[in-house]
């Protein structure tokens, strides 16, 4: 054995991804941790469901990174781990960049590959953690690996478009992080990628949260008008019918919020139809199902004062709220406690907020924070009430992070 072979350093081994594994069950021994097999087959089926391809990783891959012989593996490996070991970033799994090394078989055949998988793995935590957590992140990957692309291959129109989903995505997080402004920036720039890469889908699923950030901004007219020129664009577009009905809704809501009853309901109808369309939805789609569609809804009759129907289509996106989905089923259940205020049953709001605050106390979305202490100082006259008293002294110990 030679002096240069002893002297040779050992890679420094990766315990941060190794407690990540170990700390989720094994699927096939029960007692037993998750193993680096079943590791790697989740993390291949989450990137066939993403990308449409199938992928080549294997345990020895997952040794390799746990020993450290690799610290920084491809980008859409990163971000597949990252959903399926619930990681926010990844530093939470140990890797870090240390100049250049070989990626595993199976890297994606093109940088658009990438961008889709790590897109859907920001959407996958942030609908656990809240936009808070991740906008910084979204917009530095944005800055630092995206717009690169954008300037390298300008009339690339799968490049453009999957660079709108980002910047989209990023604009998303921003208003859940209770910064509009930039999101509407982040918006704007999403439309005129999208517009250049002639993805009238993409136009549209854009024009729906331009529509969201208006009436959320008291902006009725401008949420209309956004809603009516997503429709446009859907015109002759397979795959939006999910789309469809969510303008639809975003209309309703606009036009609820004019008091406009007749148009309101006629929205609401046409978005029903549209979302028993079956078809294959469009690439960079948001989903819009029953549930989505119950909260519009539930949002619709508040506004018109309708409080009975309200609670109806409240419950029942609450009861559609599948657990993983913490940020939504804590905005359905804070729309729920709002409508049970206005009907005056204070006890009944007080109790559903202190159920949000138990069940997410680690979300970090403005919304919910906002919403939250609007019920709570709402509520604050009525503080004798016992159920009352208790969701006032749960909001004042017990903050959710509004704040990255």
């Amino acid at each position: 054995m030679t002096g240069d072979s002893s002297a040779r350093p050992r890679p420094e081994r990766n315990e941060r991804l190794r407690r990540a594994r170990e700390a989720l069950p094994s699927r096939v021994a029960p007692g037993e941790p998750l193993s680096r097999a079943e590791l790697a087959e989740a993390v291949n089926d989450h990137l066939l469901e993403s990308t449409g391809k199938r992928w080549a990783l294997d345990a020895h891959h997952i040794a390799k990174w746990e020993r450290g012989a690799v610290r920084w593996p491809t980008a859409a490996y990163r971000a597949a781990l990252r959903a399926v070991l619930g990681a926010v970033d990844d530093a939470a799994l140990g890797f870090r960049p240390r100049g250049t090394t070989s990626a595993p078989s199976g890297a994606p055949s093109s940088t658009v590959d990438s961008i889709r998988v790590v897109s859907a793995s920001f959407q996958s935590a942030d609908r656990s953690v809240g936009g808070g957590t991740l906008y910084e992140t979204v917009r530095h990957y944005f800055t630092t690996a995206v717009l690169p692309l954008v300037r390298a291959e300008p009339q690339r129109a799968e490049v453009l478009a999957a660079a709108a989903s980002v910047v989209e995505l990023a604009g998303w997080m921003a208003h859940d992080s209770g910064n509009d402004v930039p999101a509407r920036e982040h918006f704007h720039t999403a439309y005129r990628l999208a517009a250049g890469a002639a993805d009238h889908a993409l136009q549209a699923e854009v024009c729906a949260s331009l529509s969201h950030l208006s009436t959320e901004l008291g902006q009725p007219k401008s949420a209309a008008d956004y809603a009516l020129n997503g429709l446009t664009h859907t015109i002759g577009t397979a795959g939006t019918s999910r789309l469809v009905a969510r303008l639809h809704a975003l209309h309703a809501r606009a036009l609820a919020a004019q008091g406009d009853r007749y148009g309101t309901e006629r929205r609401l109808a046409l978005a029903r139809e549209q979302l028993a369309v079956v078809d294959e939805p469009c690439r960079w789609i948001a989903p819009f199902d029953r549930a989505s569609l119950a909260s519009e809804t539930t949002e619709c009759w508040r506004s018109l004062g309708d409080l009975r129907r309200g609670e109806r289509h409240a419950r029942e996106a609450v009861g559609l709220r599948p657990p993983e989905r913490v940020r939504s089923k804590a905005l359905s259940l804070v729309s729920l406690a709002q409508v049970l205020f206005d009907a005056g049953r204070y006890d009944e709001a007080a109790a559903t907020g202190s159920t949000v605050l138990a069940a997410a106390p680690a979300l970090s979305s403005a919304r919910v924070h906002e919403r939250l202490t609007a019920l709570a100082n709402a509520l604050l006259p009525h503080h004798r009430d016992p159920a009352v008293a208790d969701f006032l002294a749960a909001r004042a110990t017990h903050h959710l992070r509004d704040t990255a």
